[in-house]
């Protein structure tokens, strides 16, 4: 080629080069965007998919998996207190004892690739996609039977999405590798909704046809698993007839796939299919066990809780004490309301692990008073007050005996209102000190304090004592006008009782599974969360509030104990919440519809003080006095007359500390017990807020 022809064609392309490397650099640099952004897209789904694996506990659980067994509760004694029937009617057999043409029909109508395939079937999810391209919306899921069975077992409540899909193809493929088909397909024919109540093919073939699952013939395999695709509409006896339409379809697909002959299936289609009549009997007879309140609260936990709720045959050890829970239930039905209340509620718990002892959350019959209200939050009132009071003992704003006025007093409450705050009686005290303004539960002086301190201050106590319910960020606060259940005023006033060690309350010790494999331990877990002192000088002055102040209607004989009164708005809800050396318990009343309450000092302390009085009798019937004093602002360490005392451990932690600080305040000496007379429980007046 001449030299000229070389140039020319040199030339020809020099303009075009250029050209063509950028459009294959934009090409290369495009294709490293896309592959950089789906490599994104992957990692995002398997992170999303990761998370719904964490979800899935033990799969060795499958092995001994019993669809149908019940949840055991025990007691503190580890004595049966009840077993919980499950809520679907079931029972469990095994493969041998279905009828070939059922479990033929199932396949069929299911995942006939279930013998060929290793948990994900990509076969059925290229049909699946066809089918629902063509049809322009999804008609036809790509799921095996295994992943059904994985997605009815580990993700039930689950919202579909694609890392849940990816999820369960994941467990899918582990199940298929660690058991047999047999022993899914079993544990599927035990699972699955059949529709009208019926969970599992054993009680399909009762509820239908009114035979055992063995008996089954092939136009009735066929009908039930007919219904898995949507059991709710198809169970449905008004739509009996797009059922029978389905069945003829199932009859199809099993002659297509080679389970049964063409004249099987055709003698099947027109054999007469007889139902059997329902049942007379309530499917879902309401179940009420003993001890509802608390048995329920703890039922409720478990069955919310994704890490149990799949481990049939569940036992669960509780820390109910059913002397104490019998006396509690016993105390509060006895119990003549006033006029205007209908409702009443008891927790108890051990002071020294925190274990909740009894429950008792409504008055009547239960099933008529399911609202527990022993776990559910009522304003608290003056209950409220000690972690006022104790943020100031803390932060060394005041002392016991600092000087307070109780008189009038007007703030910019809520931004742009005025409010005076008035006491229950709507009288003043002027000076008297700190530990009188709590004694006698002067609002004003809650108020001053609130002032002072700061309501962060005072919300931070409360969280750190237990409180973990929402806290108004307002003055009305110091009074008590959020609410809290009787569970949380319970543990926080624990808190104080222990000297400021926090430990959660406790209803459970211990779940095992059906073969006695311990799921979880719940122990006690002392936590330092609020200051030593302060809580026993705090002790101290709600000892005076039982001994003078507006509590003396809860006192005990002979045994000494502290507590606080609530009374809330128009008496819509009376608390008294106390304790001894070795219990707690909040005593807590209403009504159903929270309406104001009329009558003439309807209080916490006239109340609820003597029902928490009742009930701490009938415990000490039943259980050792106390042996260890109160944990107050210089109580001894044991009770006189109370052979072989020896502190509790917090007790020691603090006497040891405590005694040598007492000698180096500021010279002033105990004040005696204040000798004033007790002017009823002293609240809001919330109608004195003017704008």
């Amino acid at each position: 080629m001449a030299k000229s022809d070389q140039y020319r064609r040199l030339k020809r392309f020099d303009g075009v080069k250029p050209v063509v490397e950028n459009f294959a650099t934009s090409i290369r640099v495009t294709v490293s965007s896309i592959t950089l952004l789906t490599a994104m897209v992957v990692c995002v789904v398997l992170m999303f998919s990761w998370v719904h694996l964490a979800r899935i506990p033990n799969l060795s659980m499958l092995e001994n998996y019993n669809p149908g067994a019940e949840m055991q509760l025990y007691d503190i004694n580890d004595k049966l207190i009840c077993t919980f029937p499950a809520k679907e009617r079931r029972e469990v057999i095994k493969l041998d004892q279905v009828s070939p043409y059922a479990i033929k029909a199932v396949l069929a109508a299911e995942d006939h690739y279930f013998y060929e395939h290793s948990g994900v079937s990509p076969v059925g999810i290229l049909r699946a996609a066809a089918a629902n391209l063509s049809a322009g919306k999804p008609v036809q899921g790509g799921s095996t039977l295994t992943q059904q069975l994985v997605k009815n077992i580990f993700y039930e409540e689950s919202q579909r999405t694609l890392p849940l899909k990816l999820a369960e193809g994941i467990v899918a493929s582990e199940v298929e590798r660690r058991y047999g088909k047999e022993k899914i397909l079993e544990i599927y024919l035990n699972q699955i909704y059949f529709g009208n109540g019926a969970y599992g093919i054993e009680q399909a073939a009762r509820t239908y046809f009114g035979k055992h699952a063995s008996q089954l013939s092939a136009a009735e395999g066929a009908f039930l698993a007919g219904l898995i695709k949507s059991p709710s509409h198809l169970g449905d006896r008004a739509n009996l007839y797009s059922a029978m339409m389905r069945q003829r379809t199932v009859l199809s697909q099993m002659s297509e796939y080679g389970f049964i002959t063409p004249l099987e299936a055709e003698l099947a289609a027109s054999e007469s299919v007889i139902f059997a009549p329902p049942s007379s009997q309530e499917a879902h007879e309401q179940f009420v066990p003993p001890y509802p309140y608390y048995c329920g609260y703890v039922a409720d936990y478990i069955k919310s809780s994704l890490s149990y709720t799949r481990h049939k045959g569940l036992k669960v050890y509780t820390n109910l004490d059913p002397s104490a829970q019998k006396a509690a239930e016993a105390v509060l039905a006895s119990t003549r309301l006033p006029p205007g209340l209908d409702q009443a509620a008891l927790v108890s718990l051990r002071l020294k692990d925190g274990a909740v002892l009894a429950i008792v959350g409504g008055l009547g019959d239960y099933l008529e008073h399911q609202w527990n209200c022993a776990v559910h939050p009522h304003t608290m009132g003056s209950s409220f007050k000690p972690f006022v009071y104790l943020s100031a003992f803390e932060n060394g704003v005041i002392t016991p005996y600092s000087q307070l006025l109780d008189g009038p007093l007007q703030v910019m409450d809520d931004g742009d209102k005025i409010w005076e705050p008035q006491n229950f009686d709507k009288k003043f005290m002027g000076m008297i000190t700190a530990e009188e303004a709590l004694v006698y539960s002067r609002n004003v002086c809650s108020v001053r304090i609130a002032q002072q301190i700061g309501l962060d201050t005072i919300i931070d106590t409360a969280r750190r004592a237990g409180i973990k319910d929402e806290l108004a960020h307002t003055l009305s606060l110091s009074l008590g006008s959020s609410a809290a259940s009787p569970l949380t005023m319970a543990g926080a006033y624990s808190t104080i009782a222990r000297g400021g060690m926090y430990i959660e309350p406790r209803l459970i010790r211990k779940m095992e599974d059906s073969e006695g494999h311990v799921l979880a331990e719940f122990e006690a877990t002392p936590l330092r969360s609020l200051d030593m002192k302060a809580t026993a000088e705090l002790t101290d002055i709600l000892k005076k509030v039982v001994e003078s102040g507006t509590g003396t209607r809860s006192r005990l004989a002979g045994i000494p104990s502290a507590g606080k009164t609530g009374t809330a708005d128009q008496s819509r809800d009376l608390w008294f919440v106390g304790f001894t050396a070795d219990t707690v318990t909040a005593v807590w009343t209403g009504n159903s519809l929270n309406h104001p309450v009329k009558g003439h000092n309807i209080t916490g302390g006239t109340v609820a003080a003597p029902i928490w009085k009742r009930y701490m009798t009938d415990f000490y019937r039943n259980h050792p006095l106390p042996r260890e004093a109160l944990l107050t602002d210089g109580a001894p360490s044991a009770l006189p007359g109370r052979k072989n005392a020896e502190p509790a451990p917090v007790q020691a932690e603090y006497y040891q500390h405590h005694r040598q600080s007492r000698g180096k305040r500021s010279g002033r000496t105990a004040q005696p017990a204040i000798s004033k007379p007790a002017t009823g429980v002293t609240e809001y007046d919330w109608s004195a807020v003017r704008d």
